[in-house]
């Protein structure tokens, strides 16, 4: 089964868009047809995102799903500021980078240029090239 590290942006989609494609990709998921890797580091970046009104709700739709969340270990730290310092990327981006990295993951669901510094490590690739995964 392929295993895919899912950048924030696209967990928010997922939460919040009931409409194909992101339905289809989250049916993929809850069927254990991809593995969904995220972050724990999504999940600051999700209350910021969605609100005070909303987040509680979504951040338990997400812990209850199918997604594997990643806690940030001691080597995923590391990992993440040798990225931050070798490709000059954010630090929340470096951290999720790093988790898909020490997870032996080999894409990133994302629309977001940071992780194109990293595609040697871990390629960014969109939802339609994710569904083909399947």
């Amino acid at each position: 089964m392929n295993k895919i590290l899912i950048d924030t942006m696209y967990i928010s989609a997922l939460l919040t868009n009931k409409n194909s494609p992101y339905f289809d990709f989250a049916q993929a998921v809850e069927d254990d047809k991809i593995t969904g890797i995220v972050s724990a580091v999504t999940l600051t970046e999700l209350v910021k995102i969605l609100g005070v009104k909303v987040y509680k709700e979504k951040i338990d739709q997400l812990i209850s799903s199918n997604l594997r969340i990643i806690d940030v270990s001691q080597l995923i730290a590391i990992r993440a500021g040798e990225l931050r310092l070798k490709y000059d990327i954010p630090t929340a981006d470096s951290l999720i980078a790093a988790t898909g990295v020490v997870e032996n993951v080999r894409h990133v669901l994302t629309d977001d240029d940071h992780f194109d510094a990293t595609k040697n490590l871990i390629k960014p690739i969109d939802l339609r090239a994710a569904m083909k995964l399947v």
